[in-house]
């Protein structure tokens, strides 16, 4: 899923590297976020999730997108083979015989949540290999997006400050991941506490459902990572418009901005067909978070009356578990407004330059000496690229729809929120009209 591993190891691959951590200037990617993305590319590399690798050519260790590797398709197949695989050892009896067999609610939504976990590895997988062609040419128009653009930051862009945002996104992926992992032991713990019988029939099934949870895990990584990502160009579009904003010059002036503007829209059209090419892939991923959470908080209900027994460490963890997995689904939907954010919010950069007296007047000091329709045509040049840039903006903005249907925002992500509680409330209304009847 990792589109922008190209100009990652394009970057951090490279030996030319400055004391202390950072990148040589001309690489543009700090050290530790090439870490960081790493991670993210080996979890996708290991579960099949890429379209194809990637390998490093040439004397300068530079990144070139091969065509599809049919090794790897097939390595993809036997991963996602294991995965369907897993489905029949989380059946046996030992675990229908357990604490959820009294329990019809506890059933349907172990059932619902397997379901939901076919799906999610059968559309992640058939991504790959249905559209891998797409993707391919996704990661090498990713390639070549961050190489045709990276001389204007370089020149506009001082250093300290892109190292500044690589670095609170390198930090913010690092929580991420922790948030991740901790959630998955609190859950491996609590599974393996609900085991009524301890054989290997039921630790088949425990490995099994092992297996599960690190592809979603695997899933979210990359969707982290491609969220940072995207988030970091726009970022950049921020800054490169800051700086121009403090520069002085006539024609050249225009030309950044012309510049500036291209890879605005460069970055909108990636970000665009991301969200297009794996629309139903994170759609599964979503629901499959919204099932977790209120099968999550239902067992707290369980353990709290007493019907799941439990101990000190089950508390423990329980309440772990809780807490990180709504961090989780906070940070992810907070990481998508920031994205969203950082695209169709440039228009409040862009009004620096709204002060259309001061821009005549710095550029009638660089022109000094010239005649005056000279600088007017330089002033008319530039408020035509100013107006044209706005228009991009304003027409042109990013959303992100499950499906082309329901638009993820803040107010979407407390809808959510929303939703998860009145269904384990209905789900407690059963549990307690069932315990009436018996």
């Amino acid at each position: 899923m990792l589109l922008f591993r190209p100009c990652m190891e394009g970057a951090c691959g490279s030996s030319d590297q400055l004391p202390g951590g950072h990148d040589h200037p001309n690489n543009m990617l700090h050290t530790k976020l090439g870490q960081a993305l790493r991670v993210a590319y080996y979890h996708a590399l290991v579960f099949g999730l890429l379209g194809t690798t990637l390998q490093l050519r040439g004397q300068n260790r530079l990144i070139r997108v091969e065509k599809v590797s049919w090794l790897y398709l097939g390595y993809s197949l036997l991963i996602s083979g294991c995965l369907l695989l897993d489905i029949y050892f989380m059946l046996p009896r030992a675990i229908l015989d357990g604490y959820i067999t009294h329990n019809i609610v506890l059933q349907w939504n172990f059932f619902a949540a397997l379901g939901l976990r076919l799906a999610a590895i059968v559309c992640s997988y058939g991504l790959v290999w249905l559209q891998r062609r797409r993707l391919v040419k996704l990661y090498a128009d990713s390639l070549h997006l961050w190489r045709s653009h990276r001389r204007i930051l370089k020149r506009m862009v001082e250093q300290h400050a892109l190292e500044e945002l690589q670095l609170s996104l390198k930090n913010l992926f690092w929580r991420k991941t922790f948030v991740l992992y901790v959630t998955l032991l609190c859950s491996l713990v609590l599974q393996y506490q609900l085991l009524s019988v301890i054989n290997r029939q039921s630790l088949t099934a425990f490995t099994a459902r092992l297996s599960q949870f690190l592809h979603v895990l695997a899933a979210k990584m990359c969707f982290y990572a491609l969220f940072l990502l995207l988030e970091h160009q726009f970022r950049a579009v921020h800054l490169a418009l800051g700086a121009l904003q403090r520069r002085k010059g006539g024609k050249q002036k225009v030309q950044d901005l012309r510049r500036i503007a291209a890879m605005h829209w460069d970055t909108f059209q990636l970000a665009r067909r991301f969200f297009d090419l794996y629309d139903v892939a994170n759609a599964m991923l979503f629901a499959n978070m919204f099932v977790s959470t209120m099968s999550i908080l239902y067992h707290a209900v369980q353990y709290n009356n007493q019907t799941i027994q439990s101990n000190a460490w089950g508390s423990l963890f329980g309440s772990g578990l809780i807490v990180f997995n709504f961090w989780g689904t906070l940070m992810l939907m907070g990481l998508l407004d920031r994205v969203v954010s950082s695209c169709n919010d440039l228009g409040q950069t862009l009004r620096q330059f709204s002060d259309l007296r001061k821009i005549s007047k710095e550029l009638q000091i660089e022109v000094s000496g010239r005649v005056d329709l000279f600088l007017r045509n330089v002033c008319i040049c530039f408020c035509f690229q100013l107006e044209l840039f706005a228009r991009q903006l304003q027409r042109n903005r990013l959303v992100y729809k499950i499906c082309g249907i329901v638009e993820l925002n803040n107010s979407a992500c407390l809808s959510y929120i929303g939703s998860i509680l009145s269904h384990v409330i209905i789900l407690m209304q059963f549990d307690l009209r069932r315990r009436q009847e018996t």
